[in-house]
């Protein structure tokens, strides 16, 4: 086996099909804390071919540089905002569901859950999580099986294992 640049590969799977027959997802991040985080979301973002990034919060309190940097070239090839709107069906396109990534009581595990087509990710900030107020606007909570020591993903990890997995359930509908 020999090693293959992942745009070749890629070129020829041409996983991008699948936006064929599903819309693409939004990422929504509530108040991040760092600048690494955001700028993985942004990457993230844009290797699953999401739409477009929210982050909620107010842009004035965030070092864009180092953002930016964070997110490689993958900042210009996605759209990428802050909004301070807290009603999430303000951002959100009608028809698109949103789903929680969140250890909460109404939660179910994503590997058990069918994810929508149309959908939002939403996921809360390093420290606090999302809001019972922003919980309470989302249509589905689910939360990702930790069976190690450390019980908590970084914000970014618990996103690509989410988006990832709603991908996968794409491929497989």
């Amino acid at each position: 086996m020999t090693y293959l640049k992942s745009n070749d590969l890629f070129g020829r799977l041409a996983p991008e099909t699948l936006y064929e027959r599903v819309p693409r997802p939004i990422v929504i991040a509530d108040h991040l804390l760092t600048p690494d985080n955001m700028g993985a979301m942004i990457r993230l973002a844009d290797n699953i071919g999401a739409s477009e990034v929210c982050f909620l919060g107010n842009e004035d309190e965030h070092r864009l540089g180092k953002v930016r940097r964070a997110a490689a070239s993958s900042r210009d090839n996605i759209r990428w905002y802050f909004s301070e709107e807290t009603d999430l069906r303000n951002i959100v396109p009608a028809g698109k569901q949103i789903v929680a990534i969140e250890t909460a009581d109404n939660a179910t595990c994503i590997y058990d859950t069918p994810l929508p087509e149309d959908v939002a990710f939403i996921v809360g900030s390093e420290s606090h999580g999302l809001s019972e107020d922003l919980l309470a606007q989302c249509d589905v909570v689910v939360y990702i099986p930790v069976p190690g020591p450390t019980r908590s993903l970084n914000v970014s990890h618990a996103a690509a294992v989410a988006l990832f997995e709603w991908q996968r359930q794409m491929l497989t509908r």
